[in-house]
């Protein structure tokens, strides 16, 4: 993924999430470090004569000092936060620039815009049953935040479960070689219950068939080991037991910790709403103009100047060829999403004191304690290991070291999750067109008169529907280049009347015909036309001139001919030529008018 840098905003430039618990990995890192090189250093006064099994000290602190170096890479790979204008990801895949489309992730984001409200899953189960009952608001939550929900209340239950189990085992047993079995039994047990799921980061499968299988195997496991412990080998050097109730103590409260931390990452419920403005347009022109008005008018919204996120294209199809058909088009784009509040450095007292990251802190401290455990436990089996003899009872601290190193691991790893956790704010606009459109050939100008003449194919659009969507986005992601979850939207009616004026006032002020608007051609049209009017001139003068010729021979007078009168006539541009009982011949500005007489006494 590459990063994209802007020196006009710095708003994606977004603080480190991962600060603090980078402190507790370089904390985790210098320890397992110290441990693992008191490790080798123990190790080195027991390799006298190059015996194999001592080598096991050895290869314990070099995992020490392996996973020390490992706590240190992943604090430093994240000591820099990028996050590039392509993050974060969209709501469904974008479509490049130039080319039509959608998929069907969009059509889900569409379908919850048609109706106003976001789609969960609904939980199935007695289990999820009783979990949304005890938190309603957990059905709101981001898809990820209930499925890790609904996966700690399993493990948390089936650890609870197995821990009364080997309470009530504990006691019902006195005998110490029937003890000794049942802790191995519980061991393996819950290694393989609690730990291979927090291990592989799965929920334990557990339905109602599986609880009662859990309580049967847990009740009646230690008894059939009873029946044959006295044929069993003895087990006094190896006390799993203790090591079985840690490991579930252990387990339950890192489970219940997580647990609590994803229950504070619950919000109120959201106001759902939507804004959707419908017109009916009556328009001369093809349809997919709109569509390209819309882009422009978008490209105006662009947040810092970041290009939409375009998620579906469809431009109308019009035939020229046919009379008569339908169409129908749309597009979606959404702003660049944009950190919902200005977030700041995050500091260790500072999450001390936010809701949500408070018990992620402690989760994270929890895990810190348990590794620390597990590094102890180790570096004291290498210190109980001498060169003279192995005690078989030091293995004790090997299980125990497992234990601890499993769960510590565990909470880092689920603690990171949340972590990750960022929300974000956009607008999502999405327009839909949908009609019937006629074509027809029109044409301007007079063939024999005109300047300019232009025939085009128009296409006239009736009672075409408009619909125009808007709604503000707040959606979260868990991990900068993870999915995106809507959370919220909120319907912008501002947004969508105005939008939708603006596109309708567009579409009805096209043109149905072709005229020429380049100023090279506009000059040499205006050019042809004063030709025109100068050749037009001079023919009408031609034609006064015979007229007056013909009139003189015809017969025909000048009205009010006295001296004076005449005078003035000639300075006016109005000349009046009449014959009696005809008819008067009116010249005026070159243009001549017969007029019948109304009586024939010669007055003007």
């Amino acid at each position: 993924m590459a990063y994209d840098y802007s020196s006009e905003s710095q708003r994606l430039e977004l603080p480190n999430p991962y600060r603090i618990e980078n402190l507790f990995q370089f904390i985790a890192s210098v320890f397992y470090l110290a441990c693992g090189v008191l490790s080798l250093l123990a190790a080195r006064s027991n390799l006298h004569g190059l015996n194999v099994k001592f080598a096991v000290p050895l290869l314990a602190g070099i995992l020490l000092i392996g996973y020390g170096i490992r706590c240190a890479a992943t604090a430093m790979t994240r000591l820099r936060f990028f996050f590039g204008r392509a993050l974060p990801v969209g709501l469904a895949p974008e479509l490049p620039h130039g080319t039509t489309g959608k998929s069907q992730q969009i059509e889900a984001v569409q379908e919850d815009l048609r109706r106003g409200a976001l789609s969960f899953p609904e939980p199935a189960g007695a289990l999820n049953g009783l979990l949304y009952d005890r938190f309603p608001r957990l059905i709101l939550a981001p898809l990820p935040v209930q499925q890790l929900a609904q996966a700690q209340f399993r493990n948390g239950l089936v650890i609870a479960l197995t821990l009364v189990s080997l309470l009530v085992a504990w006691m019902g047993f006195s005998q110490p070689q029937t003890a000794q079995w049942v802790g191995v039994f519980y061991f393996t047990f819950a290694a393989w219950l609690v730990l291979r799921p927090m291990t592989v980061e799965q929920q334990t499968k557990v339905n109602e068939s599986g609880v009662i299988a859990l309580v049967v195997a847990a009740l009646l496991g230690p008894v059939v080991i009873a029946f044959f412990a006295r044929s069993l080998p003895e087990l006094s050097w190896l006390t799993l037991h203790w090591q079985a109730l840690f490991l579930l103590l252990a387990a339950l409260g890192s489970v219940a910790l997580f647990f609590i931390a994803l229950i504070r990452q619950l919000s109120a419920p959201p106001a759902t709403t939507m804004s959707c403005e419908v017109l009916s347009l009556n328009i001369n022109t093809h349809p997919a103009q709109i569509i390209n008005e819309f882009d422009r008018v978008m490209q105006q919204k662009w947040s810092e100047k970041i290009p939409n996120r375009r998620y579906a294209r469809i431009d109308p199809v019009v035939d020229s060829a046919t009379a008569t058909g339908s169409f129908s088009g749309e597009i979606v784009e959404e702003t660049q999403p944009m950190p919902s509040e200005v977030l700041s450095a995050m500091s260790l007292p500072a999450a001390l004191a936010g809701a949500r990251s408070r018990w992620l802190v402690i989760l994270n401290l929890y895990g810190l304690l348990m590794l620390c455990a597990g590094a102890v436990a180790l570096l004291l089996f290498v210190m109980r290991f001498e060169a003279g003899g192995v005690e078989l009872s030091i293995a004790a601290y090997l299980t125990f070291a497992f234990v601890a190193f499993s769960v510590g691991r565990f909470c880092f790893r689920s603690s990171e999750k949340l972590w990750g956790r960022f929300d974000f704010v956009s607008e999502v606009i999405w327009l839909e067109l949908a009609g019937q459109y006629t074509t027809a050939r029109n044409r301007l100008g007079n063939d024999f008169s005109s300047t300019v003449r232009t025939e085009s194919n128009g296409i006239h659009v009736d009672a075409m529907t408009m619909r125009v969507w808007t709604a503000r986005i707040e959606s979260v992601v868990f991990g900068k280049d993870q999915k995106r979850w809507i959370t919220a939207m909120n319907g912008q009616s501002d947004i969508t009347s105005g939008l939708a004026a603006h596109l309708s006032e567009f579409a009805r002020a096209r043109s149905m015909f072709v005229a020429p608007t380049n100023a090279d051609d506009l000059g040499k049209i205006a050019a042809t036309q004063s030709g025109q009017a100068a050749v037009a001139q001079a023919l009408q003068e031609l034609l006064l001139q015979k007229a007056l010729r013909h009139t003189r021979s015809k017969g025909w007078l000048l009205a009010n001919s006295r001296q004076t009168d005449q005078k003035a006539w000639e300075k006016s541009d109005i000349s009046i030529w009449w014959k009696p009982d005809i008819s008067i011949l009116v010249l005026q500005g070159g243009h001549g008018l017969l007029c019948p007489r109304a009586r024939n006494d010669g007055a003007g």
